[in-house]
Formats: C-alpha cells, structure tokens, sequence
C-alpha cells in the first residue's frame, strides 16, 4: 500500500503547512531507495526524529539516532522508532568503521559549511558496499524559488538574487551542488555516486515558496503564527484547526504532492544514493 505522506505530514506539520509539503515531497522521492534498507541504520541528522518515525514507522526501525542539538534529540529518544540516539557531530563520528550497513540524512547537509570532514566520517562508518542515501536542495534551487523568478522576468537580476541570498539566510544553506560536483566530493570519501534523482518540479517549489510567505513561516509575527501559538493551545480551538488544515490541504495541496520532474529536467530537491 502506498504511502501517503502528505497526510502524514500535515499532521505533524499543521502549524506549518508548507514545511509538510516540501517533508512530503522529499520523503516521496527517498522511500524507494530507503526500502528495505539494510540494518543498522544510521540517521544522521535526525533532529526530532519526526522524520525518521514517518520514513521508518517500525519500533525500532532505525538503530541509531545522531544530532547535536540536545533539545530536538531528547524527543527524538522519546520516539520508539530509535534504539539509541546519540548527541555528536558529523565531522567525528562515535561509532567504530565499519559499523553500519546504511546511513540516512534528510536536508542536513546543506547546513554543514565543511562537507569533507562529514563525508570521510560516512565512508568510515559504513560498511563494504554499505549506501548512504541523502536528500539535499540542488543546484537549481535558488532559480526556482517563486521569488526568484518573479523578480528576474520583471528584468530585476539584483533583486532576484538578493531575494535568494535573504532565503539561503533564513534557511542556513551553505551550498547547492550538481550530481557531478556530488559525485567528486563522495569520491574523495571513498563514496561511489550509484543514483542522483532531482524531485521537486520548479511549479511545487514556487507554490512552496508563495505558501512560505502567505503562513509567515520564518517569521517571527504573522496572523498565522499567533493563531497556532503553543502559548494558546489551551483554548482549545487548535485541535480543530489541525483537523481543517489536514482535510483542505490534503485535497488542494494533492496535484503538488504528486507532480513529478519531468524527464531530463531539473528539479528543486535532489536525492543521492553512494556506495561505500
């Protein structure tokens, strides 16, 4: 049975709806290669683990969980889809070479400035023949953003690119590569690139950013972020407001969720799978 993620992930995400469109999309495109996925797995990355429970819904589907940050990773532990979670960072790994047959990571390497570090310490840990299988934004990202393109056919080249730095800003994103520029810095891991996918067709990606703006996401104050507030949340009215962003947007939303790249074109998202 077919997943549906964007229901999924409008549950989880309600209080920030296009932030489960982009999750939906993504993890759409990584379920194929993630199937199956040889044990132990490694989440690099996981944050809150939010996105490895919907990934891989099993108890104790995913051996270990690792993130710096201490707050996201205590809710990640709370979840039974890790077995151990572990606070580090990528550039020096806790684990022994060798130990795992698979390690996933979900948009976090685009916010890691140094990726050699990160990537030798991958092709240490995993295993002969073991996959690391990644999804990042591409290197056409910042072109398809709506504001972007709206900006450059109005003949507005400095504001189009001002209005993607001020995104690259919000977002932390530190560099978007080409599968080519991907395979030469796995190579130097001792990675061999086996399968780079674009997802993200530009039209989903300029309704994302457009949604961005309409629900304040990455704003301190709009209308949207007071009316989901946790500081409200005993009024009640929360509950409700969950159920109607999950029935409307799972219906408006679908024609987005489902698109696809079209062939030989590129997309916003792009999913790597290498190879140890």
């Amino acid at each position: 049975m077919t997943r549906d993620y964007l229901v999924e992930l409008l549950k989880a995400y309600w209080f920030a709806p296009p932030v489960a469109l982009w999750r939906a999309v993504e993890l759409r495109a990584a379920s194929g290669p993630c199937q199956g996925c040889e044990r132990p797995l490694l989440d690099l990355g996981c944050g809150d683990g939010l996105i490895g429970r919907t990934l891989f819904p099993a108890p104790g589907a995913i051996d270990v969980g690792l993130d710096p940050w201490a707050t996201q990773l205590r809710q990640a532990g709370a979840l039974d889809v890790y077995r151990h979670v572990d606070q580090g960072h990528g550039a020096a790994l806790p684990y022994r070479s060798g130990s795992f047959a698979t390690a996933f990571s979900n948009s976090v390497l685009e916010h890691i400035a140094d990726l050699k570090p990160v990537l030798r310490e991958v092709g240490r840990v995993l295993r002969p023949s073991g996959r690391f299988i990644f999804t990042v934004p591409s290197d056409a990202f910042r072109h398809m953003l709506d504001g972007y393109v709206r900006r450059l056919a109005a003949g507005d080249r400095k504001g189009a690119e001002g209005y993607a730095a001020q995104v690259d800003r919000r977002l932390e994103h530190h560099h978007y590569h080409t599968p080519e520029e991907w395979a030469a810095l796995l190579a130097e891991a001792d990675l061999t690139l086996r399968k780079a996918t674009y997802y993200m067709p530009e039209p989903v990606e300029r309704f994302w950013d457009r949604m961005n703006v309409r629900f304040g996401v990455g704003e301190g104050r709009s209308a949207w972020n007071l009316l989901v507030s946790p500081r409200l949340r005993p009024l009640g009215y929360q509950r409700l407001l969950r159920k109607l962003v999950v029935r409307r947007l799972s219906e408006r939303w679908r024609p987005y969720y489902e698109m696809d790249v079209p062939s030989g074109d590129r997309g916003g998202g792009l999913l790597i799978v290498a190879q140890r």
